[in-house]
């Protein structure tokens, strides 16, 4: 019984899309039959009366009133100036509108997810953060380390450092001598 009763409401919803469609549509086929009226009033047919036009009968009534070509293009031309220049207003416009709604569907669609977004990083926070605390620790220690190393180091050297340096003064010292000596000998 329930399948019926949404079968039967779809129905009556699609009964009422297809009317409502069907009544703008055929407002629209009036506006245009208006709008190819007055073209052709312009180009010279004669559409006084309400009769339907022919193909014919406005072929032959355009030949009639142009004289050549390039006349019944600038009539064209003119004719059809209006309607165009409206189509290019109404092209943009319609765009316009579409960028507006795009632009509302992704703003709604930005404040739709962001709670989403908000609980995903948190979760990441909450996952990530004691890895980097533990990374921060790690760096810490290794810091730690590497300055007592160090420190180690140059303790154990320092003794041996004083030793090197006095014996490089010595060695500097009997360089000196030497060379003083080497001078003296060859009279310099």
């Amino acid at each position: 019984m329930s399948i019926q009763k949404t079968l039967n409401s779809q129905l009556e919803q699609a009964k009422t899309a297809q009317t409502k469609i069907q009544a703008v549509l055929n407002d629209q086929f009036e506006k245009a039959g208006i709008e190819v009226r007055k073209i052709l009033k312009d180009l010279g047919v004669n559409v006084e009366n309400d009769a339907p036009i022919t193909l014919k009968d406005a072929l032959v009534d355009i030949k009639q009133n142009t004289g050549s070509v390039r006349e019944l293009v600038n009539n064209i031309d003119i004719a059809t100036y209006d309607i165009r220049n409206r189509f290019s207003w109404n092209a943009h416009m319609l765009s316009a509108l579409a960028e507006l709604k795009a632009i509302k569907a992704v703003e709604q669609a930005v404040e739709t997810a962001k709670p989403k977004l908000n609980a995903y990083k948190e979760q990441v926070e909450g996952t990530v953060n004691p890895y980097f605390e533990q990374a921060n620790d790690y760096t810490q220690k290794a810091l730690t380390q590497v300055t007592e190393y160090r420190t180690q180091v140059e303790t154990a050297v320092a003794p041996y450092r004083e030793k090197v340096n006095t014996q490089l003064e010595q060695l500097t010292a009997q360089a000196s001598s030497l060379k003083e000596q080497v001078n003296s000998k060859l009279g310099r």
